[in-house]
């Protein structure tokens, strides 16, 4: 199977229990049309987001430096890497964070993350490890979820302070994921094989991505207007689950991770008023509440859908996200 290229060939699509999702002549599932997937699962890319390793310097658009590094040759994972311009020694927060595109999309170097990642770095003072993970459907969950938890394990590798430099406090780590990033950071520290982290802290998940046939009252409301519609989170689901012989459905383990496998470290959780996914984030919340975890916030930004947060919007919304962010980290 090619993993580069514009068309990539995959095996056929098994029907799923949401046949909605399916049901289309001439294009199966179309995810804003920067992929598409053929009724005889030939998929199209319209946009090949591999991306060599290089250095980006900073400048007045960028004003912090990051360089890629491949971070485990044989499955092709890297990273972005930012380090604010700082004092030398001076200890910084480690930031991982990882990206959204319905499991399918996107890269640490498509310009919206790269642009985000950057204005993590500056507005908390940290460093920042953007995941470059494997995309589905060529590489389906959980290889994503693989992907995550290797890099969190080479943070623990010697050639890991080569790259993060000595400023890297690794006692002060915190996770960030925006949509299916949320979904992939969830999935890995609530698995058996999730990493040991002690120096973690916090995590923080912007509108993330979870799903279950039963449908909550947020997505019988959604219009399909929005960036995100139900009919474009349920085609993300059909191309990322895992292939088998049983039907693959929106209860599958990987859509709705269980609250209690987050770690009992500090929560920050963000919803869109307007998102398809608003209320489970808020059944998130009151679930790890349910579970007496205390160090869990909730903000909801009332006007905003879904992938508010991405700076090319350039919304008021967005400047506060970066101000709460950055208060959440500076606790620690």
């Amino acid at each position: 199977m090619e993993s580069r290229g514009v068309v990539v060939t995959t095996s056929r699509i098994q029907q799923t229990s949401t046949k909605e999702a399916m049901m289309y002549p001439a294009v199966a599932i179309d995810l804003w049309g920067l992929i598409q997937v053929r009724p005889d699962g030939t998929v199209t890319r319209v946009v090949d987001f591999d991306h060599p390793p290089h250095f980006v310097p900073a400048s007045a658009f960028d004003p912090v430096p990051s360089v890629d590094v491949t971070l485990d040759p044989s499955t092709g994972l890297w990273a972005r890497i930012y380090h604010p311009p700082v004092p030398a020694d001076k200890q910084l927060p480690v930031i991982v964070y990882v990206h959204g595109g319905g499991f399918c999309l996107f890269s640490p170097g498509v310009d919206d993350f790269h642009r985000l990642a950057t204005r993590l770095a500056s507005a908390t003072s940290s460093i920042v490890l953007s995941v470059g993970y494997r995309l589905a459907p060529e590489h389906r969950l959980p290889a994503a979820y693989d992907d995550l938890r290797a890099a969190l394990r080479w943070l623990s590798n010697p050639d890991a302070r080569q790259h993060l430099l000595a400023s890297a406090d690794l006692s002060r780590l915190f996770i960030v994921g925006d949509s299916a990033g949320g979904n992939i950071i969830h999935n890995v520290l609530a698995s058996n094989e999730a990493p040991k982290l002690p120096g973690l802290k916090g995590v923080v998940l912007l509108q993330p991505f979870y799903g279950s046939e039963e449908r909550t009252e947020s997505e019988k409301a959604s219009d399909e207007q929005g960036f995100l519609t139900v009919k474009i989170a349920d085609g993300c689901w059909v191309l990322a689950l895992p292939q088998s012989n049983e039907p693959r459905t929106r209860d599958h383990p990987f859509c709705c991770p269980p609250a209690e496998g987050l770690p009992d470290v500090a929560v920050m959780i963000v919803a869109g008023g307007r998102d398809v996914l608003r209320d489970r984030s808020v059944m998130l919340t009151a679930e790890l509440k349910k579970l007496g975890r205390e160090a869990v916030e909730l903000h909801v930004f009332p006007e905003e859908e879904h992938a508010f947060y991405l700076p090319s919007k350039e919304r008021e919304a967005f400047t506060e996200l970066m101000g709460l962010i950055s208060k959440f980290i500076s606790r620690f």
